[in-house]
């Protein structure tokens, strides 16, 4: 049995500022049209937690540098490969204005009380990472 295979690490910031989280309508992803975190690929030579540090400031022009991780998703494609969404989560001290930095635009960012969320378009991962966040679990979430 062949235990390497193709897997293709990405990474959510889940980032909470006063009770709200941030959240994007992502314009070119598999998560679209529901409401989704911010993040990205991880990229060679790159740590889980240097990526969500650039692709935070690279999709929302916001700056952390603190993560914790909050479990991840392990999740079967259909094209046989396999995807692990690593979860990483901060927590910003001052309400911060966000903004799409230079490059590509990836779809609009913005805060969201907690507990508005609930009530949002979010496809079943982005809701079980929702949810685990809510209830402070640190799991895998299998799909």
């Amino acid at each position: 049995m062949d235990r390497f295979y193709p897997t293709e690490w990405t990474c959510f910031c889940v980032v909470e500022n006063q009770g709200q989280l941030l959240m994007q309508a992502k314009t070119d992803s598999e998560f679209e049209p529901s409401l989704t975190f911010p993040g990205g690929h991880v990229e060679p030579n790159e740590s889980v937690t240097q990526a969500a540090t650039r692709e935070l400031f690279e999709e929302c022009g916001l700056h952390a540098d603190v993560w914790q991780q909050q479990g991840f998703v392990n999740f079967n494609r259909d094209d046989v490969r396999r995807e692990m969404i690593f979860i990483c989560t901060t927590t910003l001290p001052e309400p911060l204005q966000t903004k799409v930095a230079l490059g590509k635009n990836e779809g609009q960012t913005h805060w969201l009380p907690i507990g508005e969320i609930k009530t949002e378009q979010l496809n079943s991962v982005v809701k079980a990472v929702f949810e685990a966040y809510s209830k402070h679990e640190h799991q895998e979430l299998f799909f």
